[in-house]
Parts: C-alpha cells; structure tokens; sequence
C-alpha cells in the first residue's frame, strides 16, 4: 500500500502554516480594527437576513466540529488507555495518522474561521464583551503559532474543545429556529464550555510533573499556558457569576 495512505505529512502542513502566518496575522489584526470600529456602527441594528446566515454558520461549525471529534477520538482514547504520560507526552501518531494528522491540522486553522462568529453578531446588532472578543483573539494567535510545537497536549486541548464547541454550536442552531428563547439550556452550555478550563489546567500540571521527572515529553511546554489557561478561566467564572447574579431571567451570553 502506498505510504502516502498510511501517513500524513505534518511537516508539510507546518511549512504551510508557516507560509500562510502573515496573512494570519492580518486578518486578526483586521478582525480586532473591525470589532472597534464596526460594533458602535450596527450595535441594536437588527437584521433580518442574517438569522438565517447565523443559522446556517452554526450549523456548519456545529457539525465541522462534531466530524473533527469523532476523527481525533481514536487516538485521545486510545493514548489515555495507556495512562497519562503516553497522552500527555507522547505524539505517537496523532499528526501522522491520515485522519488524526488532518483534524488535528483542521482544528487549528478553525479558530481563523471562528472569528466570523464575533463578525456576524456585529453585523446582526447583537451585543459582544471585551472578554469574548479577547478570547478569540489570544486563542487565534495561539493556534496558528503553536501547531505541531505544543506536541501531546494538544490531543486533549482539541478534544476537549471540540466537544465542548459541538454543544455550543448545535445549541445556537437549535436555538435560532426551535428554541426562539433562551432556556436554562444555556448555562448548561456554558458550564461545559467552562469544563474545557480546568481539564486543560490539569493536563498542563501533569505535564509539568512528568517533566520535574525527566521523562521525556514530547511537547514545547510553557508556564505561560497554565497562566493564560488559569486567566480565562478565572475570568469567564467571574463573568458568568456576575452575569447570573444580575439577570436570572435568562438572557445569558454563550460563547
């Protein structure tokens, strides 16, 4: 059987990542211009055409990310059967395996595309916070520098954000024309989005364990991802405490 079936090339995929970086870069600076400058413009504007635009963009991340998952879920489950460290720590196959190495790959370029999502709700008259609009910024960046350097770990911070945003984006299409209000489904929404946090934070310490160890870890760790994972998370709790103890009603914001 031909090689090129049995394995992905992820150093392609790096040089490509790379060559493509600026335009990257770019277009979030564009996107961080565009949230000032555009959002005081169309804030309250509501429009009718783009509900349907919105459904259909959560319906495609919805189930983009549910395919991602379900092709990264043989290699998470298959690592963490082995303990810990060999998931944590050991690459394995999960960027040379055709269909891990592709969704692995995938799911770093989607947090570009995820920027649409602050884009449509501008152009739609909704409201957005600093804190949702800083979280895809530093997540955009983080993605397209980190692919293949934040090695093992990332089979853990791709799943776990894949089944997280699985919900989130079935939720927001089901929400758009089933549920016309919001319910109490939303804080579920967004306690497992919040779940995404400490499971990471624990991945991340474990890490640093294996490596006070010297076992040998195949991953560019970095106490600045404990510190920007232990940020948002305090943050998103403090928004959501505050958000919850000011509107019981329900008028919840889900990222």
């Amino acid at each position: 059987m031909d090689r090129k079936r049995l394995h992905y090339d992820a150093q392609l995929s790096m040089e490509w990542m790379q060559q493509y970086r600026p335009l990257f870069t770019f277009l979030i600076v564009a996107y961080a211009l565009f949230v000032i400058s555009v959002r005081p413009i169309c804030k309250g504007r509501r429009s009718q055409g783009m509900a349907t635009i919105i459904f259909c963009w959560n319906a495609f991340n919805a189930l983009a990310d549910i395919v991602l998952l379900l092709a990264l879920l043989p290699d998470f489950l298959s690592s963490f059967r082995q303990g810990f460290y060999s998931s944590l720590c050991l690459n394995a196959d999960l960027y040379k395996n055709p269909r891990s190495g592709k969704a692995i790959f995938t799911f770093h370029i989607s947090k570009m595309w995820e920027l649409l999502d602050t884009v449509l709700l501008i152009l739609d008259g909704r409201k957005t916070n600093h804190l949702h609009v800083a979280h895809h910024i530093v997540v955009s960046i983080s993605m397209i520098c980190a692919y293949q350097r934040i090695g093992a770990v990332a089979r853990w911070i791709a799943t776990t954000n894949l089944a997280a945003h699985s919900a989130l984006y079935s939720y927001l299409a089901a929400q758009s024309c089933i549920w016309k209000r919001r319910t109490c489904s939303a804080r579920v929404i967004n306690g497992i989005q919040m779940a995404q946090f400490p499971i990471c934070l624990f991945g991340l310490i474990k890490i640093r364990q294996f490596i006070n160890a010297r076992k040998k870890c195949e991953t560019s760790y970095s106490g600045l991802c404990i510190l920007i994972y232990s940020s948002f998370f305090i943050l998103f709790v403090s928004f959501y405490a505050n958000k919850y103890r000011k509107d019981s009603i329900g008028r919840d914001y889900v990222f």
